[in-house]
C-alpha cells in the first residue's frame, strides 16, 4: 500500500534525456516528463478528453502561472509557504517509509485482538451542541441542561428515543439519536471512550467532545464473525504506519534543538 496518494507535479521539469516536446521562457518539458504526467492523469475521471496534447497544455499553462506567480512574490505567502511544507513533509515520509509501509502485515489475529480490545457498537445520542471556543459560562450551563437529561433518563431510560428528538441537537434526532454501527476510529474518542466496555441499554453521564455534550446509549454490541474484516485490516494497518512515522520523527528530534513551553499553550 503506497502512502503518497499523488504524485507532486509542475514544481519542476523531471531531469531525462529524451525528446523536447516544448520550451516555457527557455525551460524545456521533455518526453517523459509528458508521458509520466499522461499516465497519472489517466487514473482519475474527467470531464474532458485527456490527451497527450491536452496535457502538455496544462503543463504550460502550469509553467506560466508558476513564473507569474514567482514574479509577484506568490511563493512567499505564509499561507503558501505552508501548503509547500505539507508537500514536502508528505515527500519525505514517502521517500524514507514507503518501503517499511508496504513491508507491513496484518494477521487474522491480530484483527481480532485490535477488536476484541476496540468491540463495535451500535449506539444512540443526545447532542448538546457548543461552540469551538466555549466560554467558561458557556459550558456550565450547558453541562447543567444535558446533567438533567441524564438524571431523567436515568429514572425513565426507555425515554431516550424521544427526549432525543426533543432535545438532541443533531439530525439523527429524528430517529431517536441512533447512529448505528460504527468503529472505534468514525467516533469522538471521548465519545468512545464513555460506552467501551458498557453492555446494552448502558447510558453515559454527560460527555464533551469538539462538538458539544453528548449523552450516549448503547443498543449494540457487534460480534467479532459480522464485522468488516477489510476495514478492521487497515484501521490495524493505520496503527503500524502511525507508529513507524512517529518511529521517525523520533529519529529526526534527536539530532534537533527543540524547545516546547507548554506553561505558553
Amino acid at each position: 500500500m503506497k502512502f503518497l496518494l499523488t504524485t507532486i507535479l509542475f514544481l519542476s521539469p523531471l531531469i531525462s534525456n529524451s525528446k523536447v516536446v516544448a520550451e516555457v521562457n527557455g525551460e524545456k518539458i521533455t518526453h517523459d516528463e509528458l508521458d509520466a504526467i499522461y499516465a497519472e492523469r489517466l487514473l482519475y475521471p474527467s470531464h474532458k478528453k485527456i490527451s497527450k496534447e491536452s496535457v502538455l497544455n496544462e503543463i504550460v499553462h502550469r509553467r506560466l502561472a508558476s513564473k507569474k506567480a514567482r514574479e509577484e512574490k506568490i511563493n512567499s505567502n505564509d499561507s503558501v509557504k505552508a501548503k509547500i511544507d505539507g508537500i514536502l513533509h508528505s515527500e519525505l515520509l514517502g521517500k524514507h517509509l514507503n518501503e517499511k509501509f508496504e513491508a507491513i502485515k496484518i494477521s487474522d489475529a491480530e484483527i481480532k485482538s485490535h477488536y476484541e480490545a476496540n468491540r463495535e457498537y451500535r449506539t444512540s445520542h443526545i447532542l448538546y451542541r457548543v461552540k469551538a471556543l466555549p466560554t467558561k459560562k458557556d459550558l456550565e450551563q450547558s453541562y447543567e441542561l444535558m446533567y438533567k437529561i441524564y438524571k431523567q433518563l436515568q429514572k425513565k431510560p426507555d425515554q431516550f428515543a424521544s427526549v432525543a428528538k426533543k432535545y438532541s441537537q443533531v439530525a439523527t434526532n429524528k430517529s431517536g439519536g441512533d447512529i448505528g454501527f460504527l468503529p472505534h476510529t468514525s467516533l469522538a474518542p471521548e465519545y468512545y471512550e464513555a460506552i467501551k466496555g458498557k453492555n446494552i441499554g448502558y447510558i453515559s453521564q454527560p460527555v464533551r467532545t469538539q462538538f458539544g455534550y453528548h449523552i450516549v446509549k448503547v443498543t449494540g454490541i457487534k460480534n467479532f464473525k459480522d464485522i468488516d474484516k477489510n476495514l478492521y485490516k487497515k484501521i490495524v494497518f493505520d496503527i503500524k504506519r502511525d507508529k513507524i512515522i512517529d518511529g521517525y520523527y523520533a529519529s529526526l528530534a534527536k539530532s534537533a534543538k527543540i524547545k516546547l513551553y507548554k506553561e505558553n499553550l
